[in-house]
């Protein structure tokens, strides 16, 4: 029967995450795995928080694989063995103390702002010569975000985002162009924060980046140390190089649970900027970006018409050397044939 399978499911699940089935209502024990998955409003951080967490502080970014995998990756990382005996919600917490010995792991529930600024890196190259629209984007947060002290997004957390638009390389030598739709990052606490590339990330991404940066499909890009500007165009292909970093900016207000630390364990970190500041600081960008944007587009579309009038005045005059060949093989070829006649 159903009841039978949902119990069986309730079984197995008690097993893997305490070590022991309990007695009771269903509908008790499956609150009890629930609050020990998504944790409590008390401040005692989810098993999804606390494996963020300690990934944040062990490995180079976050993993999208099951619990169970990630622990014990994270097990053979820290001591070079698994304990399988042993139930996942006690091997997590010997993790969490290894990865943070000097003070208890709480959480504290806090609002991310809209237009909070969020540096980003690419793990992958993407290419207009391989890939194509729909293809995933990989990519993760590359500077921790705090709100006040504490974290919500860590460096390594995972994003998500695809390939918008791949556009080949056109006549008058202009180079392909890549889009991109950024979708969400992962929070903390495993909350999919919506971001996207809005004017905000633009100037920040334009003043980290200085004279090595490359505009790419409405964004800036800037890679590691001897990436320069030349290294996005390869010919009339385009390509974002794997490490190189872009921003982006949170889409609207979000809550998180973040993770208040300890004393001394807290890392450097990229705070999320104000409500308020962010506000001016857009205005302002924006009327600067527009101008900026008028004043390329008029350069770009002089240079569009000479190019044109150039091709036209190269091509009339092909025609032109190519009708006058024709025409002279033609008479010589009638001079000929009267000749021989």
């Amino acid at each position: 029967s159903q009841t039978g399978a949902l119990v069986g499911r309730v079984d197995a699940m008690e097993k893997e995450l305490f070590g022991k089935t309990s007695s009771g209502a269903v509908m008790s024990r499956v609150d009890n795995i629930y609050t020990a998955v998504e944790g409590s409003s008390t401040g005692v951080p989810s098993l999804a928080t606390k494996l963020n967490a300690v990934e944040w502080q062990l490995a180079p970014r976050m993993s999208g694989d099951s619990a169970k995998s990630r622990i014990e990756t994270l097990e053979q990382t820290l001591n070079g063995t698994n304990t399988t005996k042993l139930p996942l919600i006690e091997r997590l917490d010997r993790l969490t103390n290894q990865a943070f010995p000097s003070g208890s792991l709480t959480t504290s529930s806090v609002i991310l702002p809209k237009d909070s600024l969020v540096k980003v890196k690419f793990m992958e190259e993407i290419s207009s010569k391989t890939n194509k629209a729909g293809d995933a984007v990989d990519f993760i947060v590359d500077d921790n975000v705090y709100v006040g002290e504490t974290l919500v997004l860590p460096k390594g957390a995972r994003g998500y985002g695809t390939i918008k638009k791949v556009v080949p390389p056109r006549i008058f030598g202009r180079d392909a162009r890549i889009d991109l739709d950024f979708s969400h990052v992962v929070a903390i606490d495993g909350t999919k924060v919506p971001v996207y590339i809005g004017d905000l990330a633009k100037q920040q991404a334009k003043t980290a980046a200085g004279a090595a940066g490359a505009s790419i499909g409405g964004m800036i890009l800037f890679g590691p140390v001897g990436i320069v500007g030349g290294a996005f165009v390869k010919g009339q292909s385009v390509t974002i190089p794997a490490e190189s970093n872009t921003y982006v900016q949170v889409t609207r207000d979000i809550a998180v649970n973040g993770i208040v630390q300890g004393s001394g364990e807290k890392v450097a970190s990229t705070n999320a900027t104000t409500e308020a500041n962010v506000s001016d600081k857009v205005s302002t960008e924006t009327t600067k970006l527009e101008s900026e944007a008028a004043g390329k587009a008029t350069k770009e579309q002089a240079k569009l018409d000479k190019e044109a009038k150039e091709q036209a005045a190269a091509e009339k005059a092909a025609l032109a050397k190519e009708a006058k060949t024709q025409a002279a093989a033609e008479k010589a070829a009638l001079k000929k044939a009267a000749n021989s006649k």
